[in-house]
């Protein structure tokens, strides 16, 4: 944490230094700033810092902790295309992808969603194959449930990898 006092700064900068005016002997902190970004142009990617076991899954712009191996199971294959990165806590920080989350497929349907265990649950649609392997997502995972079931856990939107979203775009035009 940067702490300052003033009278650390009067003794390295003499009175003349300060433009002559006497610093008083009252003490003044600056509180870390730590600033968090929203990361779009990660969505899709499995981080992991150097020194740390904690995995995190990029989606929304935010970073979500996977709880546990259990929960890294029900959703990966393996550490493959796992990224380490040393920036992780400056991402924004989103729910914990904790016990009970899984993929699920409504029977009947070829949709399948990232449904969330925490409460309240949340299920978010992979709008594409492209972006479910994107995610490195494991399609043995996939659990068929009724859709009544699936019907009745909120729907927290989309999951689209940034390079599903690139290779979405409309190509942009140069006018001459």
């Amino acid at each position: 944490m940067a702490v300052m006092s003033i009278r650390q700064s009067r003794a390295s900068n003499p009175p003349s230094a300060l433009g002559g005016r006497q610093c008083s002997q009252r003490v003044v902190s600056f509180a870390r700033c730590v600033l968090y970004t929203l990361r779009d142009d990660l969505d899709g990617l499995r981080l992991a810092a150097p020194d740390s076991p904690d995995v995190w899954l990029v989606f929304g712009g935010r970073r979500h902790r996977v709880a546990s191996p259990t929960v890294y199971q029900a959703l990966f294959a393996g550490p493959d295309d796992l990224i380490f990165r040393e920036d992780i806590p400056s991402i924004t920080m989103g729910p914990e992808l904790n016990e009970g989350t899984c993929l699920v497929r409504p029977i009947g349907s070829h949709a399948i969603f990232l449904v969330t265990g925490r409460a309240p649950p949340r299920r978010y649609h992979i709008p594409t194959y492209e972006s479910f392997t994107d995610f490195c997502f494991n399609e043995r995972a996939v659990i068929d449930v009724p859709a009544l079931i699936l019907e009745a856990v909120e729907l927290g939107g989309e999951l689209t990898s940034a390079f599903d979203r690139a290779r979405r775009a409309p190509a942009s035009t140069e006018e001459g």
